[in-house]
């Protein structure tokens, strides 16, 4: 295996949310080996050894990590999750999103649309951030975790939410299922605040002409879409999330 096919101390820092000193200290203590092609060389990391190390970080049954999702955003002070599930900035989404795409280019059947996969993740999990800058209520960053054997991926944030996003450009919006219905059905400007409504109608374009499904959540509304989706149905809960939710099946 050569070291182009590795990936440096850093881009290995940056994946799993950790200093370079934390991983300096893991190598020396066996908890995350490096590979060193001689003694004096720098430290590389395989793919497989960073996967195999997030799986073991993840002790929760995959059927509970959607539920452990779910409190994460609805509870009041946020609950406790894995670190492996936890995207404090940007940076550390975006290397963790390229881990994500590696994994799927390499899976045959998904040839084709698993550049759309990534585009809906970049999306939904990007806008978490560009929405929230400054103003992230208690926890900043988002839970971002999938599954390969069950082609799943889950997002959340404990944000602002699409109506407050929203409010700042369309004043009278007055519920989360209204801001919804806007947010993927109607194109209301180009200035910054509403980008992620915007977004999100990308998002349900691409999930109506492909077969994936979107499990969405903001505030106390939810909706559904999957492919052919050609009317939105929102309907309105009894719980109410902190910014927003979304599970994604592929």
């Amino acid at each position: 295996m050569t070291e182009q096919k590795m990936l440096s101390i850093g881009e290995t820092a940056k994946i799993l949310g950790v200093s370079i000193e934390n991983l300096r200290n893991w190598d020396k203590n066996g908890i995350l080996p490096s590979f060193r092609p001689s003694p004096s060389s720098k430290r590389y990391y395989r793919r497989e050894d960073i996967e195999n190390f997030l799986k073991k970080d993840t002790k929760i049954e995959e059927e509970n990590i959607a539920n452990l999702a779910k409190e994460w955003a609805i509870s009041k002070t946020p609950a406790s999750i894995p670190a492996s599930f936890y995207c404090e900035t940007n940076d550390v989404f975006s290397a963790r999103l390229q881990s994500l795409s590696i994994l799927l280019e390499r899976l045959p059947e998904l040839k084709e649309i698993f550049p759309l996969i990534i585009a809906i993740i970049g999306e939904i999990g990007n806008n978490s951030y560009n929405h929230n800058i400054g103003n992230w209520p208690d926890v900043p960053g988002i839970f971002f975790t999938y599954s390969l054997d069950k082609r799943q991926i889950i997002l959340a944030d404990r944000g602002r939410g699409i109506l407050k996003t929203l409010q700042r450009v369309v004043p009278n919006l007055k519920t989360d299922k209204e801001a919804l219905n806007i947010a993927f059905t109607k194109y209301i400007s180009g200035r910054a605040p509403e980008n992620r409504g915007n977004g999100l109608k990308f998002v349900k374009d691409v999930i109506s002409e492909n077969p994936f499904r979107l499990q969405f959540y903001t505030g106390n509304a939810e909706t559904e879409l999957k492919q052919n989706t050609t009317k939105l149905n929102i309907k309105t809960l009894d719980t109410k999330f902190h910014g927003c939710i979304a599970i994604i099946q592929y």
